[in-house]
């Protein structure tokens, strides 16, 4: 997100917005649209805005582009995670068979956890909040 705010990067992305805008552009997009963090997603929408400022038409011409070519997956199948749950599921339960005294790990991204508990950065930023909230 750094480099959005640099006017050399941002020169490049004029001089090669060919090439640039439909890589960058419809990610940015979705993520502005559908990313879990407040903080970010408001990021997101005004690096939206810059591109969208740079050059409108080669902006909406990258999302009709978008729709062509092949998405990019930023949020997981339920069926998916479903297949992968079960499948972690039963290699545990294959290395207890083997092992007794194995201890499954906690993996972030399961139902049980939540990824704020594995993020030490989320943890320290909004810590401060929960003070000052309270």
């Amino acid at each position: 997100m750094c480099f959005f705010e640099n006017d050399f990067f941002l020169n490049i992305l004029k001089s090669y917005k060919e090439v640039t805008f439909p890589m960058i552009i419809p990610t940015v997009v979705h993520l502005a649209d559908n990313h879990w963090h407040t903080i970010l997603r408001e990021s997101l929408v005004a690096l939206k805005t810059i591109l969208k400022e740079i050059d409108p038409y080669a902006f909406e011409q990258a999302l009709a582009q978008e729709k062509k070519s092949k998405e990019l997956r930023v949020t997981q199948d339920p069926e998916e995670r479903k297949r992968l749950d079960d499948k972690w599921a039963k290699l545990s339960a294959e290395v207890k068979k083997k092992h007794p005294d194995y201890q499954e790990p906690d993996v972030p991204f399961t139902m049980k956890h939540l990824v704020a508990t594995y993020n030490e950065l989320y943890a320290k930023i909004y810590d401060k909040e929960k003070y000052v909230s309270i």
